[in-house]
C-alpha cells in the first residue's frame, strides 16, 4: 500500500545543554522544512513526534542525527505511515522540566536518576519470554483509557498476573507504587513493564526497582508496544489496538507497516450502548474526571440531538461508571 505521509515518534534520555536554544533551532528548522511537530525539550532529553510527507520525515530524522548528534545520534525514530488528515497542525516545540512528567520536584528526579533502570527486552525476547517464562507479572504503565482498547494478553503461557494501575495520568503511578498492597503483587515474580513507545517505562522502572530492591526481577519492553507490533503485525500477544496521542488515536501492527488491514479484534466498548468501539473521537470526556470516553457514532448522534435532558442523563450515566 503506497503511503504519502508519515509520522516519526521518538524519545531519548540524554543530557541537553541550553534547552531553550535547541527549542528555537528546532522550531525554525521545522517551519522552514514545512513539517509539523509536537516536541518537548528538557535537560534530561527529548520526546515527541514529527509529521509530513513520508520521505521528508525520513530525511529529517537523518538530519537530526547528523546535525544534532549530541542529542539525536542514537535516537530511535519510530517511523510509520499516516493519512493527510492525520498530520499534526503546525509546529509546537517547547522547553519542559521533563520528557514525561512523573514526579513534581527537581530533587525527586535527581534522586531517581541515580536508581537503576530495568533492562530492556527486544520485541523478540519479550515474545519468547511470554511463551516460556514463569511467574510473569505484566505491568502496564499507561492510562486507563489507553488500556481499555488494547493490552497484552494476561492468559499468555507464562503470565500469572496482570497489573493495570488504572491511572488517569502518568503522574499517578508513584502513588500506585507507594502502596504495599500493590507492590506485593510484584514481589518474588518477574515483572514485564510496557507502555506505548518506551519512555514512560524508563522512569517508572527506576521507581519500581527502587521500591522492590532484590525482591523481583524487572524488565521493560524496548521500543514499547510500537516496536512489538512492527515485529508481530498480527498482534502476537497484544490484543486490540494501541492508543496513540497523535491524530490517528488507535493503530495496529499492519497500520504501522502500511499494509492492508486484516481482521480486527476490538476490545473497547461504547460506554452507553456496550457495542464494540475503540475510537476516541471529538471531545467526549467524563464530566467528573475529564478522562476520554468511548462513545460510538450512533450514540454520538443520539446525544447531539437529545437536548438538555439527554445531556443530563449522559452525565449521570458517566458519573456512575
Amino acid at each position: 500500500m503506497s503511503c504519502r505521509y508519515g509520522i516519526a515518534h521518538f524519545y531519548d534520555l540524554v543530557p541537553v545543554q541550553a534547552a531553550q536554544v535547541l527549542v528555537q533551532q528546532l522550531r525554525e528548522d521545522l517551519l522552514a522544512r514545512k513539517l509539523q511537530a509536537r516536541m518537548k525539550v528538557a535537560q534530561e532529553g527529548v520526546n515527541g513526534w514529527i509529521t509530513g510527507p513520508l520521505g521528508d520525515v525520513e530525511s529529517y530524522c537523518e538530519h537530526l542525527r547528523a546535525d544534532f548528534p549530541k542529542v539525536f545520534e542514537k535516537t530511535d525514530f519510530k517511523i510509520s505511515p499516516c493519512s493527510e488528515g492525520e498530520l499534526s497542525r503546525g509546529v509546537k516545540v517547547w522547553e519542559s522540566t521533563s520528557v514525561c512528567k512523573l514526579l513534581d520536584r527537581a530533587e525527586e528526579y535527581e534522586a531517581l536518576s541515580n536508581c537503576t533502570r530495568a533492562p530492556h527486552l527486544t520485541p523478540e525476547e519479550w515474545h519468547q519470554k511470554l511463551c516460556d517464562g514463569k511467574d510473569l507479572v505484566l505491568f502496564d504503565v499507561r492510562n486507563l483509557y489507553e488500556t481499555r482498547i488494547g493490552r497484552f494478553c494476561e492468559d499468555a503461557p507464562g503470565v500469572v498476573d496482570s497489573v493495570d494501575p488504572q491511572t488517569l495520568s502518568y503522574e499517578q503511578v508513584p502513588g500506585f507504587l507507594s502502596k504495599e498492597s500493590n507492590l506485593s503483587r510484584f514481589k518474588g515474580k518477574t515483572v514485564m513493564m510496557y507502555c506505548t513507545g518506551g519512555v514512560r517505562c524508563e522512569r517508572a522502572s527506576s521507581l519500581l526497582c527502587s521500591h522492590l530492591g532484590e525482591t523481583a526481577e524487572v524488565f521493560q519492553l524496548e521500543g514499547g508496544i510500537h516496536r512489538y507490533l512492527e515485529k508481530f503485525p498480527s498482534g502476537g500477544f497484544f490484543q486490540g489496538a494501541m492508543y496513540v496521542f497523535d491524530r490517528r488515536r488507535a493503530v495496529r501492527g499492519y497500520d504501522l507497516l502500511g499494509e492492508a488491514q486484516h481482521e480486527r479484534q476490538i476490545l473497547g466498548t461504547c460506554c452507553l450502548c456496550g457495542s464494540s468501539w475503540e475510537m476516541y473521537q471529538g471531545k467526549w470526556k467524563c464530566g467528573e474526571c475529564k478522562m476520554p470516553i468511548l462513545i460510538c457514532l450512533q450514540c454520538q448522534g443520539r446525544c447531539s440531538h437529545a437536548g438538555e435532558g439527554g445531556w443530563a442523563r449522559l452525565f449521570q450515566f458517566l458519573f456512575n461508571l
